[in-house]
Formats: structure tokens, sequence, C-alpha cells
């Protein structure tokens, strides 16, 4: 009797907090940042004692809640620091639910499709999946995610090796994984594993803005692919570097520079890479 009164009070006031920031959402002019009381998560280990035997059924109502949250930082908010307390919020809603149910998918999808659209919470982000990881120990897509974001976002090909290895291993893992695995080993060909990356977290991809945002990205490396074998055919032919991207055009190995989704125009960097001027980021405001 006792733990289901407090099971009962538990789910009062997260049902009680989901109504209010349903609420909250729908006002048509709100712009200001949650209050802090509204904002705290309590402790996952707290909230294990309370649910007791009903932990599930708690960690899908902080899911849900987490989905709300999210909802909040598409609406947009008028300060830098109300935003990100917003992120973080997010994050330990879901945080939470995996730590009541950590064979609990959604959340670990969720997290990684949503908020890498932040990219400075993908560190916390990696540590959710490395939970979900080891306790869902016959899934191949965490690892697969794992190693996309070190590869993607922190440019730590050791790592992304090394989860791409352990999904490879898992049951039903695609046979890109292998792949991506052992050329990411050789440290070569980057944008062409980052294209591969991509053509794989796009086919599980079901956020829409997420999925907008990756095909987007997609097209910008596939015109960069596109000019890096223009330039190795031209250094190939005339044995040295190109002047710069024009003049692949001038001496027909191009017949112009291909369009940046993302409104920049491509150059060749003094490094001898292709980059754009918008640095295949959206100006401000757009993520």
């Amino acid at each position: 009797m006792k733990r289901t009164f407090l099971f009962l009070v538990v789910v009062a006031a997260l049902g009680y907090g989901h109504v209010y920031s349903l609420a909250n959402v729908s006002r048509a002019h709100s712009d200001l940042p949650v209050p802090l009381d509204q904002g705290y998560v309590l402790p996952g280990n707290m909230l294990r004692v309370f649910a007791v035997e009903y932990r599930g059924i708690v960690a899908d109502l902080c899911f849900l809640k987490g989905l709300v949250a999210y909802g909040r930082t598409l609406e947009g908010v008028s300060s830098d620091r109300s935003i990100e307390l917003e992120w973080q919020r997010v994050y330990n809603l879901l945080d939470v639910a995996t730590d009541l149910d950590p064979y609990f998918f959604d959340p670990y999808y969720f997290a990684n499709s949503a908020l890498a659209r932040n990219p400075s919470m993908v560190p916390i982000i990696n540590d959710l999946l490395v939970k979900g990881m080891d306790a869902r120990d016959w899934d191949w897509m965490i690892p697969f995610y794992l190693g996309f974001n070190y590869f993607y976002y922190l440019n730590d090909d050791y790592s992304a090796v090394q989860y791409l290895m352990v999904g490879a291993k898992r049951p039903g893992a695609l046979s890109l994984l292998a792949t991506l695995a052992s050329r990411l080993a050789y440290r070569g060909h980057r944008t062409e594993n980052a294209i591969l990356f991509l053509r794989g977290i796009i086919v599980k991809t079901k956020d829409k803005q997420t999925l907008e945002l990756y095909k987007t990205r997609l097209e910008a490396l596939e015109q960069i692919l596109y000019l890096e074998r223009a330039v190795a055919y031209f250094r190939q032919k005339h044995e040295r570097e190109p002047m710069d991207l024009n003049e692949l055009i001038l001496l027909g190995v191009i017949p112009k520079l291909p369009d940046d989704p993302y409104g920049g125009e491509f150059f060749l960097a003094e490094d001898g890479l292709i980059k754009s001027t918008s640095d295949l980021t959206y100006k401000k405001g757009k993520y």
C-alpha cells in the first residue's frame, strides 16, 4: 500500500507537470524561459526508489515530458542562456527515462536524432548512448550512432572505429559498419566515409527536421567529393596544384562550380582541401 501511494504521488506530480508544460507550449506569445523550479528534473536514482515496480510507466512519462520540452526549443527563445537551459532539460528528462528503463530505445534514438542538432550536446549524448549500448547488448544501432557522432561531430576516428567494431559484431548488423570501421582505421577518404555514414543514418532517421539537416549535409559533401576528385584529376594531368577552383573550369576539368546548399561558395583552401565560405552551416538562427 505504501509503495502504491508513493507511485501515485510521483505519477500525479509528473502528470501535473506534463499538463502544465503543454499549456505553456500552446501559448501563442510565450517567449519566456522555463523557470528554474519548473525546469528541475528529479534524479533517476530518486525516481527509481519512488516508482518501484512502475518504473516503465514513469519512464514513459519522463520521455513524454522530454518531447514536450523539445517542442519548446523549436519555438525560439529570447536568449542563448534560455535555449541552453531548455536543451539541457530535454536531455535530463531522457537521461532519467533511461535510468528508470535502460532498455527503452526511444529516448536514445530521440536524443541522437534531435538533440544532436545542438552540436555542443554531442559529448553528453554519447554518455547516454553508452548507457544504452551496455544495456541493449544485442542492439547494433546504438554503437553505430556512437561511431557516427565521434566521426562526424568530434573528428575522433579512433573512437569511431571502436564503436563501429562493437556494432559490427552484434546480430543483424549492416555490413556497412565493418566496412566503415576498416576504412576509418586506414584513416583516409574522409569525405567518402562521411557520405557513407550519412546515408546509413538517413535510412534510420524518422524526425523530419533532422532528416532535412542530414540530407542537406549529404548534398554538400557530395559536391565536395565531386570537387576533390576534380582537383585530384587536375593534379594527375598537370602535375601541379590548381591555382583555384576556377582554373578547373578554365582548363575544362569541370563545366562549372556546384552550388553549396548552405548558401556559401566552395573554394580551394591553402591546405589543399575543398572548403566553403558557409563552413557548411546555415546562418545564425537556423540549424
